[in-house]
């Protein structure tokens, strides 16, 4: 499938893959007979192309994978994607939505998209002439790949995208991570050990001790030697963590200081059911040794930098995993 981004959308992406890293977005549309006609049989997997126009010349900027498809509220779309939608704020959207015909109680057609890529402009894909009077007049256009114009420009996209995903295959995870994962290299052993050690082999959300599932958080990332204490670190079952790396799940001292205590996003209900919620306002596990408990400054840094990071333009900023 191919879609005509818009400026605002291939800026947001942009930036916050530069700085995230990959992410998971929407194209939405409101009552589109194309979006409908081209794309009702569009496979799980299939390569997704947003195209610009740029001096009567269209090239491809990026891309990503589809996921599937989600009919959704103009709110629950915003909580699920914020920005990834293609807006600056949740105001924003409903103006775009509005500017469709639409308004606040609209009900949108989402195509989800993860496994995201933008490309730097020189490696932008042309498209050949041939395409052109088909996508002129349409934002949303399907190509198969048993067609030789389908087959060139998965292979050039695919032959691009490799610059810019791992030897093992595994995304862009954006400047953030790139940046602390070489700071902490070195001391990544070192740090785990003390963490794990300082919670006693348990999770301090769930409570788990069974070793495979555990893994080491970092709460802020390290960008020198003095973020490798045991306070920046709290050990969570790997589910947990991943959802705290991704901004689902994040910590707040209660009672003075007394007590830390989880704040899960209401998102997390609607995007994977009400599983996790059972962890919202739930005390954590703390090392018996207060020096090790989470640094305040950390986990303010975790409220505002990472909690519910999709509703705002400044990347995503992923946390290392180790």
């Amino acid at each position: 499938m191919m879609w005509r981004a818009s400026s605002k959308l291939t800026s947001i992406l942009s930036n916050e893959y530069l700085l995230g890293g990959s992410i998971g977005a929407s194209l939405w549309a409101l009552g589109d007979h194309d979006f409908e006609q081209e794309c009702a049989h569009l496979d799980p997997g299939s390569l997704i192309l947003l195209f610009t126009v740029d001096d009567k010349h269209l090239h491809i900027v990026g891309g990503g994978y589809f996921l599937g498809w989600r009919d959704c509220g103009i709110k629950e779309a915003w909580e699920l994607y914020g920005v990834h939608n293609g807006a600056y704020s949740y105001q924003d959207f409903v103006a775009e939505v509005t500017n469709r015909g639409g308004n606040e109680q609209s009900v949108l057609q989402m195509a989800l998209l993860a496994h995201t890529f933008m490309f730097d402009a020189a490696d932008y894909v042309l498209i050949p002439d041939e395409l052109i009077n088909e996508l002129s007049d349409k934002h949303v256009f399907t190509l198969s790949l048993s067609e030789p114009l389908g087959r060139y420009l998965h292979s050039r996209v695919i032959e691009r995208r490799d610059n810019y995903i791992g030897n093992d295959g595994s995304d862009w995870q954006g400047m953030y991570y790139a940046a602390s994962h070489r700071n902490s290299k070195a001391y990544v052993a070192e740090f785990y050990s003390r963490v794990l050690n300082a919670y006693d082999f348990r999770c301090a959300l769930s409570g788990v001790r069974a070793r495979p599932v555990l893994s080491v958080a970092h709460i802020q990332p390290f960008y020198d030697s003095k973020f490798q204490k045991s306070s920046n670190g709290v050990v969570l079952r790997s589910d947990l963590h991943q959802l705290f790396n991704d901004g689902y799940i994040t910590f707040v001292y209660k009672d003075n200081g007394n007590r830390l205590v989880a704040k899960v996003s209401q998102t997390v209900r609607a995007a994977y059911g009400d599983d996790y919620m059972q962890y919202d306002g739930k005390e954590l596990i703390l090392p018996k040794d207060r020096n090790s408990w989470p640094e305040p400054k950390y986990v303010l840094w975790h409220n505002n930098n990472c909690f519910e990071n999709w509703l705002h333009i400044r990347g995503t900023r992923r946390l290392i995993s180790l």
